[in-house]
């Protein structure tokens, strides 16, 4: 079951195998922002949408689910994220460019890429997932 968590230590666990990597990122300071969304699981599995603009959100996933499992409870999330009361209506990634598994995961779920930017963290491919896209392709 996908549901909406605050849970620091949940945040922090999801994310501790990367935290060096995560520039700008303070767990106790963006749970405290209440149109950023975090979903979990009964995994320990975290998808963060992170508000950039009204209906705009920067999407993270850290999962410990792999292979048809992670993309099974990417899908739910996914799909709470765009039905729940978050009004979310654009997810955007980015994707370093070494992270095979993550843009493939992207690919699945149906976010369209936009290239490559440079970033803090080295080339990423940016991806683009939006409302009336995500409600085209659920089957």
């Amino acid at each position: 079951m996908i549901t909406r968590t605050k849970d620091l230590d949940t945040i922090i666990k999801a994310t501790e195998e990367y935290k060096d990597s995560l520039y700008g990122f303070y767990p106790e300071e963006w749970i405290k922002c209440d149109s950023n969304v975090a979903l979990t699981n009964e995994y320990g599995d975290v998808s963060f949408f992170e508000r950039e603009l009204p209906f705009v959100v920067s999407g993270h996933y850290f999962f410990f689910s792999r292979g048809k499992q992670a993309l099974t409870e990417a899908k739910k999330m996914l799909r709470e994220a765009f039905t729940g009361p978050y009004n979310i209506e654009v997810i955007r990634g980015l994707s370093p460019l070494q992270k095979l598994g993550a843009r493939w995961m992207n690919k699945q779920l149906g976010f369209r890429s936009y290239g490559v930017v440079q970033t803090m963290a080295g080339p990423c491919e940016l991806v683009i997932l939006t409302k009336t896209e995500w409600l085209e392709g659920v089957k």
